[in-house]
C-alpha cells in the first residue's frame, strides 16, 4: 500500500471552481482499480495551499491512475487555477517496502 500526497497552491479567486474539479477527480479516482482513499486538506496558515492524500494498492495502481486519460484531462483542467505546478510525493508504509 501507498501514499501520494499531492500539493497544491490555488490561484487568489479560484478556490470554488478547484474545491469543485477536486471532488471530480477524487469521483473519477474512485472507479479505479487500486484506489483504496482518500483526502484533501486546506493549510490553516494559508488557504491557498492545498494538499490531497491519496492511498493507493500499490504503486503500479497509481502510476495506472495517473497515466489514464481521465486523470490526465481533468489535470489539465485544474492547471490553469494554480499558481505552479503540482508536487507529488509517494510514500510506502514503514516496515512495507514496495
Amino acid at each position: 500500500m501507498i501514499k501520494v500526497i499531492i500539493s497544491r497552491q490555488i490561484k487568489k479567486g479560484a478556490e470554488a471552481k478547484v474545491e469543485e474539479m477536486l471532488m471530480d477527480l477524487r469521483g473519477a479516482a474512485l472507479h479505479q482499480p487500486g484506489y483504496i482513499t482518500g483526502e484533501t486538506l486546506v493549510s490553516v496558515a494559508d488557504p491557498h495551499k492545498v494538499v490531497t492524500v491519496g492511498t493507493m494498492l500499490s504503486l503500479e495502481h497509481w502510476k495506472a491512475w495517473h497515466e489514464s486519460e481521465r486523470r490526465i484531462e481533468l489535470a489539465n483542467l485544474l492547471r490553469p487555477l494554480l499558481e505552479r505546478d503540482e508536487e507529488y510525493s509517494i510514500y510506502y508504509l514503514a516496515g512495507r517496502e514496495q
